[in-house]
């Protein structure tokens, strides 16, 4: 298995089941004019055969100082803090069932993917918009709740730095 730059001519993502409908459907039908527009990055892991295993999107965004824990907003200054979120990640449910650990295969890759930003540009953490049953899966790396319904993640770059 291998993680690549999604490729609408290469990839076929007809068959792409993961078992959440709204993921499945952006990556066969929106994913490609999401890239075209300049909107997101889509990273896939694929088989050797090509056949795309599961899939991660990064882009730019931002945190308003309101939003951020206390420890960490009393450190910087008042004004947006930028952020690369990891907004659908994904992964197909019979690679998912047959162990091959794609989830957590896809999140060290955008986590490594996210360190090369910020050698380039101010990023003061990775932020996910998870679904309830995968903030466990998130918190396992560390990730910590920005809201009280615990689904808006964060984890600071500094602490991807450590573990990288």
């Amino acid at each position: 298995m291998k993680i690549v730059l999604f490729d609408s001519a290469r990839h076929d993502r007809s068959g792409f089941a993961c078992g959440h409908a709204g993921l499945d459907e952006y990556l066969q039908r929106h994913a490609s004019q999401s890239i075209r527009k300049q909107l997101v990055r889509v990273y896939v892991a694929e088989d050797i055969q090509g056949k795309v295993l599961g899939y991660y999107t990064l882009s730019a965004a931002s945190l308003r100082h309101e939003e951020l824990p206390e420890n960490l907003a009393r450190r910087l200054p008042k004004y947006p803090v930028p952020a690369v979120l990891i907004g659908r990640m994904a992964s197909e449910r019979t690679a998912r069932e047959s162990g091959q650990r794609i989830g957590s295969r896809l999140l060290i890759h955008a986590l490594k993917q996210a360190l090369r930003a910020a050698e380039t540009i101010g990023v003061q953490c990775v932020i996910v918009d998870s679904k309830p049953e995968a903030v466990g899966f998130y918190q396992r790396f560390g990730f910590m709740p920005l809201t009280q319904d615990g689904l808006k993640l964060y984890l600071p770059v500094e602490t991807i730095r450590k573990i990288g």
